[in-house]
């Protein structure tokens, strides 16, 4: 059985795995066991990064306008002599 949106290869090998793994549990096989259930899980990792990337990869990505040189906003020079109140 495959989820939705996840990559048959990497998902039918997690789950092939972790069955495997199951049937080493309780048996002397322990460590088979957990080494197995470590790839299937690695497997799983796989499958989701892949299933996030093929959801992106049909999105748009907007488009980020080139910076340009912008010039400061900077007020014009006053001119020489009183301001316009009386003391400043």
């Amino acid at each position: 059985m495959t989820a939705p949106g996840y990559s048959p290869g990497h998902y039918s090998t997690a789950e092939e795995l972790a069955a495997e793994a199951r049937r080493y549990l309780g048996q002397d096989g322990n460590d088979t066991a957990a080494v197995l259930a470590a790839v299937a899980q690695v497997h799983a990792t796989l499958a989701v990064a892949e299933a996030i990337e093929t959801a992106f990869a049909g999105r748009k990505r907007p488009e980020i306008p080139a910076s340009g040189i912008v010039s400061p906003v900077m007020p014009a020079p006053r001119l020489p002599g009183p301001g316009p109140l009386p003391g400043l």
